[in-house]
């Protein structure tokens, strides 16, 4: 998590129980392993330049669910472990019909509930959506290397490759590869599966034990066409969805949140109804830049590197030449890709 995201859960009284657990990342390493003809420079991103202490702190989500959920719980909040299973949207209200046969009446539904989000469906909001030949294969390991607070990301044919610190001589994985492989890469023993990813990480952080189950995710992208509805507004995975790269999902979801959160305290500090299309209206133009820009960002760069076409190699060589050698340009990125842009 970025520092916008830092402060958005400092603001909810949760960061400092989790920061007891986080990583700091206070660099990040792009290196280029996808065999081209032209290869780009090993880039590396370091906090220091933007005067920050680390770009981002990498916390379990387990830990973030599990603090999110006792603070809501403090609060007062009406918890039910119920699913919406269905919808109604109305001029002055929505009524949800839940999994335990009960319903709710509300006057605005915020629909998190991921890619194949129920709500949306019945809202009948569209959405556009697109697959990749790639399987994201998810672990931690144990390495004999320091990884010195650097988050490194190797750019290969079948997607990125990216080690994340996760505590003193340990780090999560994020793989990404062809189906064929990863089929292949799960039927390996663990210390099998640990030396194909030494080797295809170059030994960078030295020997490799694998300390977890590997996981594995087919990889796509969606993206709403709207993010509200009479009555309904989309957050998170139910608005857009794209593969892990530059950890831009959570930090995008989390900015769905703050700015929803600003939308409807606005209105009701106003004395109006949180689900009127004047203030949905505010957080549609508030996120559509950003979410549409981070999904095709995101869709660029993992397509450049796997569809092995020159002009999209010589494209990729020359920006990261750029953020290589010039400083300037390098400490844009660096905001950008955070979500900030306050740069001095």
């Amino acid at each position: 998590l970025m520092e916008p995201s830092l402060r958005i859960l400092d603001n909810l009284g949760v960061l400092a129980d989790l920061r007891e657990n986080a990583a700091p990342l206070a660099a990040i390493r792009l290196i280029d392993s996808t065999g081209a003809l032209l290869r780009a420079p090993t880039v590396t991103f370091r906090a220091s330049e933007i005067d920050l202490p680390y770009f981002a702190l990498n916390f379990s989500n387990a830990d973030i669910v599990r603090q999110l959920t006792s603070s809501l719980k403090k609060s007062g909040a009406v918890i039910t472990t119920a699913i919406a299973t269905g919808a109604s949207f109305k001029q002055d209200a929505a009524t949800l019909a839940l999994s335990d046969g009960t319903s709710i009446a509300t006057r605005l539904v915020i629909a998190a509930d991921g890619q194949k989000s129920a709500m949306r469906t019945a809202a009948g909001i569209k959405t556009k959506s697109w697959q990749y030949n790639q399987v994201a294969l998810t672990c931690h390991i144990r390495h004999s290397r320091d990884h010195e607070d650097i988050s490194t990301e190797f750019h290969t044919r079948a997607g990125p490759l990216t080690f994340v610190p996760f505590g003193t001589s340990r780090s999560s994985v994020v793989w990404l590869v062809t189906p064929e492989e990863a089929a292949t890469l799960r039927a390996l023993s663990p210390h099998e599966f640990a030396i194909a990813l030494q080797r295809r990480s170059s030994s960078l952080l030295g020997e490799l034990d694998l300390i977890s189950p590997v996981g594995a995710v087919p990889m796509g992208a969606l993206l709403a066409m709207q993010a509200t509805a009479p009555r309904l507004a989309l957050a998170g995975e139910a608005l857009h969805a794209f593969p892990p790269i530059g950890a831009q999902g959570m930090n995008l979801g989390l900015r769905d949140a703050a700015t929803l959160n600003e939308c409807v305290v606005s209105a009701v500090t106003a004395g109006d109804d949180p689900g009127l299309a004047k203030t949905l209206d505010i957080y549609e133009r508030g996120r559509s830049s950003d979410v549409t820009t981070r999904t095709y960002g995101v869709d660029l760069l993992n397509r450049s590197l796997i569809a092995d076409l020159l002009p999209l190699d010589l494209l990729r060589v020359a920006g990261l030449t750029a953020a290589a050698n010039i400083p300037p340009l390098r400490r844009v990125l660096m905001r950008t890709g955070m979500g900030t842009l306050n740069a001095r």
